[in-house]
């Protein structure tokens, strides 16, 4: 039963909304938005555009909820501010070179215009004909009338295997459905546009449904992807329905699959250690498909877990999740192998869980990560992934894989004389085996750009009743190379003889080292997707032989 989250969510706004009466809306400046051009800082500005869409979604939501004269006011003031923005884009996503560069239709401008668009129909008999047409005017300039304008592709976005292909056409589509009703003809012509490249979407998964960006992009792309649908779905009468595509079941069930133990999640790529999950966009994907599984409440994202404050997100935890009172929340916790993008997850009786992926090194949101595995157990993780680190200009272009997050000194992979696997689709697993009850077997060696006969094989053996996990890296290299074993923890490990001791607040786990020597600990400071510093520690040896072995176990079970 959802009622109790439904109190809460419109407590959180109420309380939003308090908060902000107080506040002045804050103004963009040329200042803050030269600062990525300047620096590279991202954060600055979009901290203050994210500030601005908080206003805007809390009194959007508190007026369609609740329709006070005040909430009714205010909504009216920050959509006028919205309106005047200079671009709807965000620095990042904008070549001031080009002169049109104020009308860039990036993710938020399309997501601007959806909200906008939505807001206006929705409270229609509350909100002044001015701002309506102010609305109307700013959306089709801005964002709709460009891309109805372009020739196809408008931009790589359109094509793209992945969320931006989702959020954009889907933000425009949804935008076009509310504002051009009355011109049936110049909509569907567009619409039938929009229908074939949001395609292009739904071809970035695999026939597994997993979507290799992490699930915090799974859940932004089919959040969006989903509004539309229902949209057109509801426009052509039943006609056309989004989610008949063959793999859009699987897809439904991959986040289910992405939960590990307590509140970690698999954070592979840019996704986070800790991600929630939308209880509006888990309740309409269960009303789709009676196989997804709504996991515990406490993992439900409330209003602040976006920090982007996104209107078409937050909106539909209300609208989807009041459809849904009556389903009730439950997770059944199982192994998973998902083969297209080479996961496969363990699961033992006393709360451990092993995460490992193989994959390429050309992954959207790629990190240089083939062979890496999260270790968890009873809702702290272990041997860690450490997702996302903060984006910056640097993050993004050549200089990406000098950040710990994203090279593969931040992942529990191995160093060959020193040097780290290598970016691009050819660095790979060759080969990925497991039998989704604790073996699972890979090579490697491509991933560092290994001349042909030389191979590195990593294999895992898990155990269900103790959770232990045996790793076993084999090096078979015609040339002499120094081989490092490098493992990533969130906590300060000790070495004892040959052996690594993480102590946790809940637990305490030894790694034992067979054919290794002169182990160490090496700590690297980041900055992680928020901004904030943090540490992480290297575990490192240098391997005897070649083989390389090492067992991860929970302080209970060593003898």
């Amino acid at each position: 039963m959802f009622t109790d989250f439904l109190n809460r969510y419109r407590r959180q706004f109420v309380n939003a909304g308090k908060e902000l009466d107080g506040e002045k809306i804050p103004p963009l400046t040329e200042d803050l938005f030269s600062l990525f051009e300047r620096t590279g800082n991202r954060l600055e500005y979009e901290n203050v555009y994210f500030k601005r869409r908080k206003f805007l979604t809390v009194y959007a939501m508190l007026s369609i909820m609740y329709g006070a004269p005040s909430h009714i006011s205010r909504l009216e003031e920050i959509i006028g501010s919205v309106c005047g923005e200079e671009c709807w884009a965000l620095p990042a996503h904008v070549d001031r070179n080009n002169k049109d560069w104020r009308i860039t239709i990036d993710l938020f401008s399309a997501e601007t215009a959806f909200s906008l668009a939505e807001i206006i129909c929705l409270l229609k008999d509350r909100l002044s004909d001015g701002l309506q047409k102010q609305v109307r005017k700013e959306v089709f300039g801005r964002v709709i009338g460009p891309f109805e304008k372009s020739h196809f592709p408008y931009s790589s976005w359109e094509i793209s295997p992945m969320n931006w292909c989702a959020v954009c056409c889907g933000s425009i589509g949804g935008a076009a459905i509310y504002l051009m009703k009355d011109d049936r003809e110049r909509l569907d012509k567009l619409l039938t546009r929009i229908n074939g490249s949001i395609a292009n979407y739904i071809k970035g998964f695999g026939e597994d449904g997993a979507c290799l960006e992490g699930l915090g992009y799974y859940t932004y792309g089919m959040s969006f992807f989903a509004a539309y649908a229902e949209l057109m779905y509801g426009y052509s009468e039943g006609k056309v329905d989004l989610f008949e595509y063959p793999k859009l079941k699987n897809i439904a069930l991959f986040q289910q699959k992405c939960f590990l133990t307590g509140d970690i999640t698999i954070s592979f790529s840019d996704s986070q250690r800790d991600e929630k999950y939308r209880l509006g966009l888990t309740a309409y994907l269960s009303r789709r498909f009676s196989e997804v599984e709504i996991p515990p409440l406490s993992l439900a994202a409330d209003m602040e877990a976006d920090n982007c404050y996104r209107y078409i997100v937050l909106s539909r935890d209300y609208f989807w999740t009041k459809q849904n009172v009556q389903i009730a929340a439950s997770q059944k916790e199982r192994n998973t192998v998902l083969p297209y993008a080479q996961w496969s997850v363990c699961r033992s009786d006393n709360g451990c869980v092993l995460a490992a992926k193989g994959g390429h090194n050309d992954e959207p949101h790629n990190h240089n990560d083939i062979g890496s595995f999260i270790y968890a157990c009873e809702g702290e993780s272990v041997l860690a992934d450490v997702g996302a680190g903060e984006y910056t200009r640097d993050y993004f272009n050549e200089n990406r894989y000098k950040n710990i997050c994203c090279r593969s000194l931040g992942h529990s992979v191995p160093l060959i004389d020193g040097k780290e696997q290598l970016a691009g689709a050819r660095h790979k697993a060759s080969r990925f085996i497991s039998d989704g009850c604790g073996k699972t077997e890979m090579d490697i060696g491509a991933a560092y750009g290994l001349s042909p006969g030389n191979e590195i094989t990593r294999a895992f053996s898990f155990e269900k009743n103790s959770g232990i996990c045996t790793v076993t890296d084999l090096f078979k290299l015609k040339d002499k190379s120094n081989i490092t074993e490098n493992l990533v923890t969130l906590y300060k490990p000790l070495i004892s003889g040959s052996a690594f001791f993480i102590k946790t607040p809940k637990n305490q786990f030894i790694i034992e080292i067979t054919g290794g020597k002169r182990l160490r600990v090496i700590n690297e400071n980041y900055t992680d997707h928020y901004g904030a510093e943090k540490t992480l520690w290297l575990m490192q040896w240098e391997v005897s032989g070649e083989c390389a072995e090492f067992v991860i176990k929970r302080r209970d079970n060593v003898k």
